[in-house]
């Protein structure tokens, strides 16, 4: 789970900055990415104009594809994609995923505001792709039973979190781990090329059983 890319703008405070990569940075990413042991699937969330003046082109010319969650009330706003950018990132084979509206916490507000924020996101995505969006990243991370519950109605395909750890092959809800700049390459390196062992896997389930109780059956 990547976010910024490039020298974070002015708009980005101090904690947010964090986690905007270099792009010199990304594109050694990349490269680990390309020769890592295991599939890895990359993903960007907030939809920040560096999405097609950082990650588009580095992502090309490494032969490599992501998925990219956009908050699509951002879409236009200075800083953030437009919707001729999401139309170029999906030409070039990128998956567009919602990342809500507004994005806020889904967990301090109610079922509506939920099913409402992303109902509202997905088609407004899908309307500017041509092609239905099936796929929601949950902003801040911020999830337990009752938010997946009403994502499950929505017949969103696969929900991305922010709980670390091995993502399952079809699992509806998907682990992912954040690259901060402060990573080194090396700890990226060995992250990506990590074999992952039973305890390992069970520590995984135990911190997502922390947030989501039962919904973490949903990721086995």
């Amino acid at each position: 789970m990547l976010h910024g890319l490039g020298p974070p703008p002015p708009h980005v405070g101090g904690d947010e900055a964090r986690y905007w990569l270099r792009a010199k940075k990304f594109s050694h990413l990349l490269e680990l990415v390309r020769g890592a042991r295991h599939p890895v699937q990359i993903t960007i969330d907030d939809g920040n104009t560096s999405d097609v003046t950082v990650a588009l082109p580095a992502l090309l010319a490494a032969g490599l594809s992501a998925t990219f969650f956009i908050p699509s009330d951002r879409i236009g706003e200075e800083g953030y994609i437009t919707e001729g950018n999401i139309r170029a990132l999906h030409a070039a084979g990128m998956e567009i995923g919602s990342h809500g509206c507004a994005h806020i916490t889904w967990t301090e507000v109610p079922d509506e505001a939920v099913a409402e924020d992303v109902t509202r996101s997905i088609a407004r995505l899908s309307a500017i792709t041509g092609e239905k969006v099936t796929t929601v990243a949950i902003p801040y991370g911020e999830c337990d039973l009752r938010v997946l519950r009403v994502l499950r109605e929505l017949r969103v395909s696969r929900v991305y979190t922010s709980f670390p750890g091995p993502a399952t092959d079809g699992a509806w809800l998907v682990r992912r781990t954040c690259i901060t700049a402060n990573m080194s390459d090396a700890a990226i390196g060995d992250l990506l090329n990590k074999n992952y062992s039973a305890a390992d896997a069970a520590m995984a389930f135990l911190r997502t059983w922390r947030h989501a109780g039962r919904a973490t059956l949903w990721t086995a």
